[in-house]
């Protein structure tokens, strides 16, 4: 009895895998959905998008927090037992650079600061795989769209040549109608069968001159 108790177990397992598919994986499942602002680099950030900073906390000390509230304002803030967390939404509408500092009551510590790029998606630059791969030069350390296909870790259809780098083993393939390219921090599991409008960082790399990383999908 135990013996076909474990085989029904095993099957039912395989039929639940069977039906797990590409399509199941939306947006949300995407890792750079989420707002958690990061130093020492530029965060974008939507109007009306809600966004958050956690600071390590492990000696209890208070903050004041310095920031432009005509273009940022604080909803909330929250005490854990090893972390400060404080919830903002981009209040401006049009595109602006601001920072965010944090300061310690405590001697001797550093202020922490972020840089926040807000912009509406549509200010950010539309443009193709082949202009990144053409003119490198003028997108690095920027943000632009792209309208092209998540491939997962499928060949493209079009093309046998993948530009950019592939930074990690995770990396995924992006494919529009003009060639196909790595993009970093992805979920592996997500593919379209159609083209999606999704905004990217595009970073200097040595050896291929480019990498493209993914900040957000657009709805």
């Amino acid at each position: 009895m135990k013996k076909y108790t474990f085989i029904f177990l095993i099957l039912t397992l395989l039929i639940l895998v069977a039906k797990t598919s590409y399509a199941e994986f939306n947006l949300s499942d995407l890792s750079q959905n989420e707002m958690l602002l990061k130093q020492g680099e530029t965060n974008l950030v939507l109007p009306g998008e809600y966004f958050e900073i956690s600071i390590e906390n492990q000696d209890n000390s208070k903050f004041s927090i310095d920031y432009d509230k005509s273009l940022i304002e604080l909803t909330r803030d929250e005490s854990l037992p090893s972390h400060q967390i404080y919830y903002f939404k981009a209040i401006a509408e049009d595109v602006s650079n601001t920072k965010i500092i944090v300061k310690s009551d405590k001697e001797n510590s550093k202020a922490l600061t972020y840089d926040v790029y807000i912009s509406p998606a549509d200010k950010i630059p539309l443009v193709t795989l082949r202009d990144i791969k053409d003119n490198p030069d003028k997108y690095i350390n920027k943000f632009v769209r792209l309208n092209a296909r998540f491939l997962g870790w499928s060949r493209p259809v079009n093309t046998n040549e993948i530009w950019g780098t592939l930074v990690t083993k995770s990396d995924t393939v992006i494919e529009d109608n003009t060639g196909a390219a790595f993009i970093s921090g992805t979920n592996f599991m997500y593919k379209t069968n159609y083209a999606v409008e999704f905004i990217v960082k595009v970073k200097p790399n040595e050896k291929d001159g480019f990498e493209i990383k993914l900040v957000k999908l657009l709805k």
